[in-house]
């Protein structure tokens, strides 16, 4: 996007959250930039209709000062004022009746992103809800209806992922594998003599690995600043080594940098290079309960991913920002039963639990178990 294409769309997003404040939606500032920080990652370039579903899932709440009717009309309104304004992607020229050489083949190829998943009840989709920016609780309201989450005071502080990355890294014991232990052996041939037995340990490792995936889809977009505390952690070089990779949904073939979205590493390259005994994955996923759809395709893809990650990690931790209320009927409630009810909520007791725990082999369930729900 050119730079008077970029002062053109900021100011569209200028008047379009003033026109909605003057309706009587009670949208803050932080609610602002959080949509200033989604169109500037790529969301909502699609035309009108796909930037206001963005501006739909940022803006729009179950209350009385959130109408989404009153969203509805205003936008509806201002679409057909400023119809013309919204900058459009660049048009294809029409193919010429010479065709131009074919381009060398070992130019990179980006692949393509996936748009959007087949649900069995698409009419019963919901929107998800957006990011409360007034100051209640930090908790999460235990109920199916409504559920907010605070900017200014979200549950995972910094401090709290240290610890758990502390407690990460602690030595602890991997599998079934036996290591000699030669100071213990030494010292029972001292009192035996040469002919004891050896003395054997289990295998405990001091080393970890962290690879990062973050679900980057629309539904997910609220919930970018709470994981903010991870990224940075790992900026910040705080916890090392670590990778940071996004997907949309579920991983099919590709991962993509986090930095980066157009940069893709095929799973082929990123699997061989993680280590069997130190690499811990942590996913932040709603696996759908934001949205409150199920999807047997994103039930497959994901548990068709962590079949092939599980062999290769020492540790997996799933953490979803929607409380276990919301999961029910939903793509979440059965992912969480292919991992064996081993999916957590986004709260730093979860995390310092899980980090503490000696990792359990097996914990993958087999999706044939699944495929009838």
């Amino acid at each position: 996007m050119s730079s008077s294409q970029s002062v053109l769309l900021d100011s569209l997003l200028l008047d379009l959250f003033q026109e909605l404040r003057q309706a009587g939606i009670a949208l803050t500032l932080e609610q602002y930039d959080l949509l200033q920080q989604a169109v500037a990652q790529g969301y909502g370039l699609g035309g009108w209709q796909d930037f206001k579903r963005v501006c739909r899932l940022l803006w729009v709440k179950p209350c009385v000062n959130y109408d989404a009717n009153i969203f509805d009309r205003t936008f509806d309104r201002y679409i057909q004022q400023h119809h013309d304004k919204m900058p459009d992607k660049p048009v294809p020229e029409p193919a010429a009746k010479i065709l131009p050489p074919k381009p060398p083949s070992n130019l990179p190829q980006i692949p393509p992103r996936k748009k959007g998943l087949s649900t069995q009840k698409p009419s019963q989709q919901k929107v998800a809800t957006a990011v409360e920016t007034q100051p209640p609780s930090s908790r999460f309201e235990n109920t199916t209806k409504k559920f907010h989450l605070t900017p200014t005071n979200f549950p995972i502080q910094l401090s709290d992922v240290q610890v758990s990355w502390r407690l990460l890294r602690e030595a602890k014991q991997v599998g079934k594998d036996y290591e000699l232990d030669i100071e213990a052996t030494l010292y029972q041939i001292e009192r035996e003599g040469i002919f004891t037995d050896v003395v054997m340990r289990p295998i405990r490792v001091r080393r970890s690995e962290l690879l990062l995936l973050i679900d980057d889809s629309s539904a997910m977009i609220p919930f970018f600043p709470a994981f903010a505390p991870f990224i940075q952690a790992i900026n910040e070089h705080r916890m090392t080594p670590a990778q940071i990779y996004r997907f949309t949904s579920y991983p099919d073939e590709y991962l993509y940098h986090w930095a980066s979205q157009a940069k893709a590493e095929p799973l082929t390259n990123i699997f061989p290079k993680l280590h069997r005994n130190r690499t811990v994955a942590l996913i932040l996923s709603d696996a759908g309960a934001a949205t409150a759809t199920y999807s047997q395709e994103r039930i497959q893809g994901i548990s068709k991913f962590l079949t092939a990650l599980s062999p290769c990690i020492r540790q997996l931790i799933w953490l979803n920002p929607l409380p276990p209320e919301r999961w029910k009927q939903t793509s979440a409630w059965i992912i969480d039963a292919v991992l064996n009810g081993k999916m957590l909520t986004y709260e730093p007791a979860s995390l310092r639990t899980v980090a503490r725990a000696i990792p359990q082999e097996n914990i993958i369930k087999t999706w044939q178990m699944y495929s009838h729900l």
